[in-house]
């Protein structure tokens, strides 16, 4: 198993450890809602859904968090301003999750970052995200709203090979969270397509092994878009998803974004799984899980 060479930084994100040596915490896990064409969004301009179900969906993932010992975030997705803030008010109300500022619009972002700018929600928002193309409102928002913690997407469509997404990350995005302020750096190299997923699993590894930040990535952006896996159905897709999701994790990733929220209950069993069998392997490596919650105290 994999023992990373640099001082792993490990952060606390309104009560959320991530980070550290693989098999020392559990992987967080991040499900979306109210992502575009989420069937329980009845208007998504103006953030108008169905609570109950939504409500639902959120107690599934707490159920699955609480049975494995995997910590999780909730990726709020909203396509406007009002949407967004209407969506983060309604998930901090029903979780005590940390929850993803996240939205196709930067407009968006920006609005609902000003909008929960000092309240008591403000502690729980992690911005997702500080891209190659950020704006310089972006980053004097973030700053300005003291906003502390953020997805760094380290990816390019011209720097898709590992080492040139660690240069990406060291010459452009990390200077740009310093400006913004941000504390609590998560690092996503990203992830194009199905087979690229291997190369992301290798820029976490040598992130994590050079510079010792949180990594992780979305590999259900790519799944998703796998019509030849998703027309075979249910089992087969969730195999292949399973699969890929936890082929990051051997890599040494402390979170993945798995996409639909209603996919928790068996994600999470994954994830889980491979946890406890890379804390027992701890043994050898000298890594002890640094928490009682941990999978391996969980599922076996």
């Amino acid at each position: 198993m994999i023992k990373f060479a640099a001082e792993q930084k490990t952060y606390t994100i309104a009560g959320v450890k991530v980070g550290g040596q693989p098999g020392q915490y559990p992987t967080l896990l991040i499900g979306s809602i109210f992502f575009s064409g989420h069937k329980i969004v009845k208007d998504p301009l103006k953030g108008v859904f169905d609570k109950d179900k939504a409500k639902a969906l959120l107690d599934a993932d707490a159920e699955a968090s609480a049975r494995t010992g995997n910590p999780r975030f909730i990726d709020v997705i909203g396509d406007t301003g009002p949407a967004l803030i209407n969506y983060l008010e309604f998930v901090a109300q029903h979780t005590d999750a940390p929850m993803l500022v996240d939205s196709f619009s930067t407009q968006a972002r920006i609005e609902a970052v000003r909008h929960f700018a000092g309240s008591e929600i403000a502690p729980r928002l992690v911005y997702n995200s500080i891209a190659e193309d950020y704006t310089d409102e972006e980053i004097d928002t973030l700053r300005e709203c003291g906003i502390k913690s953020s997805v760094i997407m380290a990816f390019s469509t011209a720097t898709p090979r590992p080492k040139q997404r660690i240069k990406l990350l060291e010459e452009k995005l990390l200077p740009a969270a310093k400006r913004a302020g941000i504390e609590n750096i998560l690092v996503d190299p990203g992830v194009l397509d199905i087979a690229s997923i291997g190369w992301t699993a290798l820029a976490i590894r040598e992130i994590k092994d050079q510079m010792g930040y949180p990594c992780g990535c979305a590999p259900s952006n790519a799944l998703f878009t796998w019509e030849k896996l998703r027309a075979q159905g249910k089992p087969v897709f969730e195999a292949a998803a399973a699969a890929a999701f936890t082929l990051t994790q051997t890599q040494g990733a402390d979170f993945v974004h798995y996409g639909p929220i209603r996919s928790a209950p068996w994600v999470y069993q994954a994830a889980a799984t491979v946890d406890a069998m890379t804390a027992y392997a701890g043994r050898v490596t000298g890594v002890r899980p640094a928490t009682e919650d941990h999978p391996l105290y969980r599922i076996f």
